[in-house]
């Protein structure tokens, strides 16, 4: 168990880092508690072994499992929404809402003041950006609605989008046009798309003069495809309009930096991939457009740089300490091996339902590229609504149906979403789940 001094120790160590993307001095005790108690073996596949290798190791990744807080009267299969935190994040939270609760008034003034470079150093890791150039929010919706409403536009100003773009963001951007009119053009892929070209071409197609911003998400929540962000970004930048990615399902388990995606502004969700504690979020943006942007909420007086973009009043803060522990974590297994077992749990899923499941038609292609984590499909003649439902209920299985969106009808698919430390007979569980349903539908 952490207590606060060793936070604080392991705190102004991160704060010590001169730039994201160097070595930290050692993980948090937590974490390295984890990795020794693996058995030779496993431990040196964790340190050393090939991602794809490592993917397929079913000790390594149960003894992961330790590590987090789970449910164990439900299979969890919906982690695309918000992923389970740490032990030692729960721990750490614990004591820190005591700490606030008892003290409110002494412990917010402390939380209010402080920089939280550990924690922000620690995000910036993960992204591949400077710590100077992240603000640490509440989610992804946040995040991304700080650029949506606070880019400067005029009435004729196009945005283009996707149909499949996160319904928040979506929302966001139909009030920014009856309010401002701007106009929307909003691109609508097929499921599933025959390739990451085919995609970046209708993005092409609908980018012109007159477009200044374009939104990207990375991947969509709703197929789970991965979307040609660099390409997009070029097209959209030799008319000289913006870029603004939604990484919420990406940051984490996806080996590209946001430098290496060419866009221009960054937002996604810490809770999800990262599996921080539910309501932190992170928002990066080019150091040049922060001074044209408007923050949701106006900070005080004097508050410069993406800090602008960190005011809400009265919050609980503690939550940024207590991502500590579930981001020592992260940085311990990496994005790449996260990426690799989760592709590798989606392959195994889809072949099982093939096999097992008449009628079943999925939204991504086989291709490993176009996907990392969540899978989407439709079974011929089966109510996605009904099939969660009943998972849940006769099954104790936790999935999210994606139908019901009237702006996208093609969408009525059930989503499954395994975390890295889900196991193969908790798959095997769902597969024969859904082949009792679906025999007796």
């Amino acid at each position: 168990m952490i207590d606060r001094r060793q936070f604080a120790g392991a705190m102004a160590a991160f704060g010590a880092l001169p730039v994201a993307g160097a070595a930290f001095a050692r993980p948090f005790n937590a974490t390295s508690g984890l990795i020794e108690s693996l058995g030779p073996e496993v431990r040196k596949l964790g340190e050393g072994g090939a991602p794809e290798r490592l993917a397929r190791n079913e000790k390594f990744w149960a003894r992961v499992r330790t590590a987090f807080v789970l449910n164990p009267e439900v299979v969890n299969l919906d982690h695309g929404w918000t992923n389970p935190t740490t032990n030692a994040a729960l721990r750490t939270l614990i004591s820190g809402a005591r700490a606030l609760e008892s003290l409110p008034a002494e412990e917010l003034g402390r939380i209010f003041f402080s920089e939280s470079t550990g924690i922000r150093a620690a995000l910036a890791e993960a992204m591949g950006v400077p710590p100077a150039e992240v603000a640490l929010v509440r989610h992804a919706t946040e995040a991304l609605n700080t650029v949506l409403f606070g880019m400067p536009l005029r009435a004729g100003d196009e945005i283009v989008c996707s149909a499949h773009d996160y319904f928040a963001m979506l929302d966001a951007l139909e009030q920014r046009r009856k309010r401002d009119g701007v106009v929307l053009r909003i691109i609508r892929p097929p499921v599933p798309a025959p390739s990451s070209e085919a995609l970046a071409e209708l993005y092409e197609a609908a980018i012109g003069p007159r477009t200044r911003l374009v939104l990207v998400t990375h991947p969509s929540n709703l197929t789970g495809q991965l979307y040609p962000v660099r390409r997009i970004a070029a097209a959209a930048h030799r008319v000289g309009a913006e870029v603004v990615v939604d990484g919420a399902q990406s940051l984490g388990i996806h080996d590209d930096t946001v430098l290496a995606l060419d866009c221009d502004y960054y937002g996604a969700s810490a809770h999800k991939w990262l599996g921080t504690p539910v309501g932190l979020g992170v928002l990066w943006m080019r150091p040049q457009h922060v001074g044209k942007i408007w923050p949701l909420v106006p900070p005080p007086s004097g508050t410069t740089g993406m800090r602008k973009f960190e005011w809400l009043g009265t919050v609980p803060a503690y939550l940024f300490e207590a991502a500590g522990p579930a981001l020592a974590l992260h940085r311990s297994l990496g994005a790449a091996r996260k990426a690799a077992r989760l592709r590798y749990l989606t392959s195994y899923l889809r072949k099982g339902l093939s096999e097992a499941v008449p009628g079943v038609r999925f939204y991504t292609s086989t291709d490993p590229r176009s996907h990392i984590g969540i899978t989407t499909f439709e079974i011929r003649g089966v109510s996605s609504d009904q099939l969660q439902k009943r998972l849940r209920g006769e099954h104790q299985i936790l999935t999210q149906s994606m139908a019901g969106d009237a702006r996208t009808p093609e969408i009525q698919g059930l989503r499954v979403t395994p975390n890295i430390y889900t196991s193969l007979a908790e798959l095997d569980r769902l597969i024969h789940a859904l082949r009792i349903i679906t025999q007796r539908t």
